[in-house]
């Protein structure tokens, strides 16, 4: 299961961005080579610390996971997010999400003809 990924660089949202602290990734890196049941109890813990993180940023400002402010007066559309996720699908999940923005642009174009 551990190489399943391997040639697969799936790269990182900006939610990502704002959780990564390069102590967590040593830490992370640092996993493969410590004793199987070290490897079980230090990725728990990493994976604590981080939603840790979380709520912390999520209590102590108004930003929301993109890193933009919660209140904005210009809330992301759907299609804005089918693009903001179609990096990372798979190549069945790219089907679905090419679908549906074929539909979102379809919609579109009937509400506003020219």
């Amino acid at each position: 299961m551990m190489n399943e990924h391997k040639n697969q660089d799936i790269g990182l949202t900006e939610f990502d961005y704002q959780m990564i602290s390069p102590q967590l990734q040593m830490m992370k890196a640092a996993i493969p080579y410590l004793p199987g049941r070290q490897q079980k109890y230090v990725a728990f813990y990493i994976r604590l610390l981080e939603a840790r993180r979380t709520a912390e940023l999520f209590r102590e400002s108004d930003l929301s996971a993109t890193g933009l402010s919660q209140d904005s007066d210009n809330p992301a559309s759907p299609f804005e997010m089918l693009q903001a996720m179609k990096p990372f699908a798979g190549p069945h999940e790219r089907d679905t999400i090419e679908m549906l923005e074929n539909i979102q642009l379809m919609m579109h174009a009937m509400q506003n003809p020219t």
